[in-house]
């Protein structure tokens, strides 16, 4: 422990001197993993981002040859999760597995525990898959165009469900709503299990989930999918119309995808991030693993260096703060 405190010191000493800062940079890698890596997952269990989360660990404990620990820590829309790694020590061993509500967050909460640029270092895009829309199995309605028409003719008498707010759940159902004008209640979940037994019992009307968990309950005969946010249909529900092929004339040009990232402390070590960045750029062209993800539903998302990968974060947390501004969705 006292080595690697030493070592962190070092290293964030020879910033300022770069004659130093190259071998203590290489000093930082070596022996790197030495113990457990501990993956955060900001999600309940069985969700779509621990799913592949713990599809992504096990891969990721491969290359890097040391055990990846997953570690769920729920609540306040991954921010709970998302504030025990920036305020971890910046050694490569506490790294955070998020998607989406990573960038919506800071339009939805006026007081964030972190800052979501500075307090991380962004290491890698990983994949990306569609939100579908459902309904229960016994449900009146078969076609998006009849659940948007229902909500329309009764404003505020329809409630749909989602694992949070700024999910992708939530926020792809709060578009389409903002967009068509139609009006339903959000029932927050915590976990799109339990939104998944209202939905099934018919407390509620609809839940949107993303493609890695719902591809289940869609096979299963539970639900019954309406529409997929993809601009094209997708190969694992060719049968399954997109939202812009709902019919409805103000979601012509509706498109929407969730992604995941991992995510360092900040002042994590270069090399650190740099082996990370490397494994995980092997990982999405393994021929295996990218099969697990189309079984999921997901694909590998265009490979992007470390300032891509910034930069993309900064792009959805813009895009999403206007998407939120627009729909009337105010920071609570």
């Amino acid at each position: 422990m006292r080595r690697r405190t030493v070592l962190m010191a070092s290293v964030a000493a020879a910033a300022a001197n770069p004659l130093a800062s190259a071998a203590l940079q290489a000093q930082a890698l070596s022996g790197y993993p030495d113990r457990p890596i501990r993956l955060i997952l900001p999600f309940s269990a069985g969700g779509p981002t621990d799913t592949l989360g713990r599809v992504f660990a096990e891969q990721l404990s491969k290359g890097m040859n040391a055990r990846v620990v997953v570690e769920n820590r729920t609540g306040a829309g991954s921010t709970i999760g998302a504030d025990v790694v920036a305020k971890a020590p910046p050694d490569g061993y506490t790294l955070l597995f998020n998607n989406l509500p990573h960038s919506i967050n800071p339009s939805l909460y006026r007081r964030m525990p972190y800052d979501t640029v500075a307090d991380f270092v962004p290491v890698s895009v990983l994949m990306e898959g569609p939100v579908v829309v459902l309904v229960g199995a016994n449900s009146p309605f078969r076609t998006l165009k009849e659940l948007i028409d229902a909500a329309r003719a009764k404003p505020d008498g329809y409630d749909y469900g989602s694992a949070g707010n700024g999910s992708a759940a939530h926020v792809s159902m709060v578009q389409i709503l903002a967009k068509t004008g139609a009006r339903m209640n959000h029932i927050v979940y915590r976990g799109v299990a339990n939104a998944m037994t209202d939905l099934l019992s018919g407390a509620i009307v609809s839940v949107n989930d993303t493609s890695t968990t719902a591809l289940g309950s869609i096979r299963g005969g539970m639900v019954r999918p309406l529409a997929v946010t993809s601009p094209a249909r997708v190969p694992f529900l060719p049968d399954l119309p997109t939202v812009r092929e709902s019919g409805i004339p103000e979601l012509a040009d509706f498109q929407m995808s969730t992604w995941n990232m991992l995510l360092a402390p900040a002042g994590t070590p270069q090399p650190i991030v740099d082996r990370l960045h490397r494994e995980v750029r092997a990982a999405m062209r393994d021929d295996a693993f990218v099969a697990k993800l189309a079984e999921l539903g997901n694909v590998p998302m265009p490979e992007a260096d470390l300032a891509g990968t910034r930069a993309f974060l900064v792009s959805e947390m813009e895009r999403w703060r206007d998407v939120m501004n627009q729909a009337g969705v105010r920071p609570e």
